[in-house]
């Protein structure tokens, strides 16, 4: 697996948002989110149309390996990103008192439990799914198409990995003139071919872009790339802990 730590190819790296908060006027603005509280917490964790997110709600929450065995601890939360978002994580079960959840670390697709009294259950009806293949990105809300656009996707030597992930990060860059556009959503999977990048791990996102004419190839480095003004709409559209799915 390759390192990469040269400043002036930030552009085409997975995202790491060393470069966006650097470039934002006033730091990360984390966007307003609008999923629901879920009531009597999470009947159904994930199905075809609604998931459910769990946001730490403290500092320091443990994250387990096993629910049946406390003392196997895999990672451990703040209540807030490096980035300055609410942690926020998907749900996959609940086993009595405590919640599977995804994880935004390495490896890809790695899972723990956490308490269900660390967290914050919320309901999410939004589902974005990128196609590589087609170059496409789609946004389903409440069952129907909320949004389509092309996208620019990573490159032969370093793709962007297929996986489900989810939406950890929303950041305000200040700047549409930047590597990333106005906005970047880091994504909970990272790159398979790139430890780091310009201090950060080699984070996945989907983000604006000052280079227009990338959309519909397979150019970067592992994030997806979307029109700015696409990246604008994805604001109010995508909250904290959106699945995402990469085919």
């Amino acid at each position: 697996m390759k390192s990469r730590t040269r400043l002036a190819t930030l552009a085409l790296v997975p995202l790491t948002f060393a470069g966006a908060v650097a470039c934002s006027t006033g730091g990360p603005t984390v966007s307003a989110d609008p999923t629901t509280p879920a009531a009597d917490g999470p009947a159904s964790v994930v199905d075809a149309t609604t998931t459910t997110s769990a946001r730490i709600t403290h500092n320091g929450v443990k994250v387990h390996a096993d629910a049946s065995d406390a003392s196997k601890v895999v990672t451990t939360l703040d209540a807030t990103t490096k980035l300055g978002s609410k942690t926020t994580l998907l749900a996959e079960d609940t086993q009595g008192d405590w919640v599977k959840v995804d994880l935004p670390i390495r490896p890809n697709g790695s899972t723990g439990w956490v308490k269900v009294s660390d967290v914050q259950l919320r309901t999410n009806t939004t589902v974005v799914s990128v196609d590589r293949v087609h170059h496409k990105l789609q946004v389903v809300k409440d069952g129907d198409i909320a949004l389509e656009t092309s996208v620019a996707i990573g490159s032969d030597e370093n793709p962007t990995p297929a996986g489900s992930f989810y939406v950890t990060d929303m950041v305000d860059t200040g700047s549409s003139n930047g590597a990333y556009g106005p906005f970047a959503f880091g994504l909970s999977g990272h790159s398979e071919t790139l430890t780091d990048f310009g201090g950060g791990d080699g984070q996945l996102g989907i983000h604006g872009t000052n280079e227009p004419a990338s959309i519909g190839k397979s150019v970067s480095h592992g994030c997806v790339r979307v029109p700015n003004d696409i990246a604008r709409k994805l604001v109010g559209l995508v909250p904290l802990g959106t699945p995402v799915v990469v085919s």
